[in-house]
């Protein structure tokens, strides 16, 4: 079961609000309110919960082409949707636009199984109160097709 690509992105969080949407829609929807799960997914979208108002975080999202096995690092949660995007491009999204560049998952028209990790939830919480902390909460995203 091979990791067919990994990519990190450093993503800009704002009002503890990261969402990911197909990288081509052609009307991106309303700005969704911040996620109360570690991950959900709906109206075309993967909603992410943040531990920081305002930051920087790794965004790390690797391509399976089967069930990857389970992260052993401990995570303070993790959480599993389905997912389908069309075009198998990614674009990460906060209040103040979309990330750049995107995420490759490179296959169109595809229902993907998501699993999420996060680390540093409660560490930027309580630095994002003083300042705009950079790298310190960290995701791990898997996508294989479901």
């Amino acid at each position: 079961m091979p990791m067919l690509r990994r990519q990190e992105l450093e993503v800009y969080v704002e009002f503890y609000a990261l969402w990911a949407e197909d990288a081509y829609e052609e009307e991106p929807g309303e700005s969704p309110k911040a996620a109360e799960e570690l991950l959900t997914s709906g109206d075309g979208r993967l909603c992410f919960r943040s531990g920081g108002h305002t930051h920087h975080a790794v965004f790390t999202a690797e391509v399976w082409d089967q069930v990857p096995p389970k992260e052993g690092r401990a995570w303070e949660s993790s959480a599993e949707v389905e997912w389908f995007c069309r075009s198998g491009e990614m674009a990460l999204w906060s209040y103040g636009g979309p990330s750049d560049p995107v995420v490759e998952l490179g296959a169109a028209d595809t229902l993907w199984r998501v699993r999420a990790y996060v680390a540093g939830q409660e560490r930027v919480r309580e630095l994002a109160q003083q300042e705009v902390p950079t790298r310190v909460e960290q995701f791990l995203v898997q996508f294989w097709p479901a």
